[in-house]
């Protein structure tokens, strides 16, 4: 995925909401199914344009699992358009960025965003990061598991 194929409505609620989850969350609570839908898809894919997860990526000597990998990408869309746009375009490398998701004294302190994960809703509990948000408040409007109905079909 190329910068200018994530939708500019997802970082425009990202970038508002941030550092706020209780922000977020009201957000996508007074969103249609389709928004939700669109807002996973258009997180993970952002996530999916920085590194292809299998591959890992090194740090401190390391390659990092596949896991570990989806997770530094995942932090590094919540961190906002600019972040990830620096991260694409490898103004950042990934192993450097990697120092600052893991709290490490880094050049890029200063522009990381540390999210108040607290929600409103205790059904919203556990959901803690901009990611992994909306699949809890999908469930609770929806009933549905929101990666089944995305990879459905």
């Amino acid at each position: 995925m190329e910068a200018e194929d994530v939708p500019g409505w997802f970082w425009e609620a990202l970038d508002t909401a941030r550092p706020s989850l209780s922000a977020l969350e009201s957000w996508l609570e007074s969103q249609p199914r389709a928004v939700l839908e669109g807002y996973a898809l258009a997180y993970l894919e952002a996530a999916e344009s920085l590194v292809d997860f299998s591959e890992g990526v090194t740090v401190d000597g390391e390659v990092w699992s596949e896991d570990s990998t989806e997770d530094l990408c995942m932090w590094v869309v919540g961190q906002g358009r600019a972040f990830w746009r620096s991260t694409v375009e490898g103004a950042w490398e990934l192993p450097e960025v990697a120092q600052a998701y893991l709290g490490r004294p880094s050049a890029l302190v200063r522009e990381v965003t540390r999210w108040d994960d607290r929600v409103r809703s205790p059904g919203h509990t556990g959901y803690g990061t901009p990611g992994t948000l909306v699949h809890g408040v999908y469930r609770t409007r929806f009933g549905q598991d929101l990666y089944e109905r995305l990879t459905a079909g």
